[in-house]
């Protein structure tokens, strides 16, 4: 992994100027070229260095950062994630790497609101609220380790449910909810959840109930 490399992908993602506003359309955006397998190693590194690669960047710079990784609508950068070339080891140990960005990021930094009524936030609530529906990585279909990509998915959304904080205990049955429909282990855990006796917001056992059944938005 090239040092210099790295670096110019963090500059690029989060080294952004709030004043000016949305850069993701820029029609003279310059996305820095490294391969596919670059691409997993630096999502591994910037997760599992949260605090010294990530954290001195504003809710702002970092929820379009993050949205431009795995939101599809802005690059293709997370179908690295899932289809390779990297190995599946290493692609298995990407993704598992969001939970690193679920306990030290979003939990701490995103406001204890819930998106699917519309309550007031901070940029990353947003990205928290969207990320399972806006990211590949929720549909695996066709592919050779859809069991394994789902499994590792589905493995970081139940650890978002063991957080405190409402939006991303959100985020996850937002994203188990999509997932039931692929695979069957996301009802079984979002039914777990509705059975922990710690669970007293009524709101989000509401929400849960219904992305039990995949009725959710």
């Amino acid at each position: 992994m090239s040092e210099s490399t790295y670096n110019e992908f963090l500059e690029f993602l989060f080294n952004r100027n709030e004043s000016l506003g949305e850069w993701r359309w820029d029609i003279d955006l310059d996305e820095p070229r490294i391969s596919g397998e670059s691409l997993v190693s630096y999502i591994i590194r910037m997760f599992d260095n949260y605090d010294n690669d990530l954290a001195q960047y504003s809710d702002w710079q970092l929820a379009l950062g993050l949205e431009y990784v795995f939101n599809n609508t802005f690059s293709d950068l997370s179908f690295y994630l899932r289809d390779g070339p990297s190995s599946l080891e290493k692609r298995l140990q990407a993704i598992h790497s969001l939970k690193h960005l679920y306990s030290k990021c979003l939990n701490l930094r995103c406001r204890d609101s819930l998106g699917h009524l519309s309550e007031e936030g901070n940029p990353l609530n947003n990205f928290c609220y969207m990320l399972w529906d806006t990211t590949p990585l929720s549909y695996c279909e066709e592919l050779p380790d859809s069991d394994a990509l789902y499994s590792a998915v589905a493995e970081v959304m139940e650890y978002a449910l063991s957080l405190d904080n409402l939006a991303c205990i959100e985020s996850a049955l937002h994203g188990l909810g999509h997932l039931e429909l692929y695979y069957k282990d996301a009802q079984k855990i979002v039914e777990k959840f509705i059975k922990d006796a710690r669970v007293k917001n009524s709101r989000l056992l509401e929400y849960a109930i219904n992305a039990e059944s995949g009725c959710i938005q």
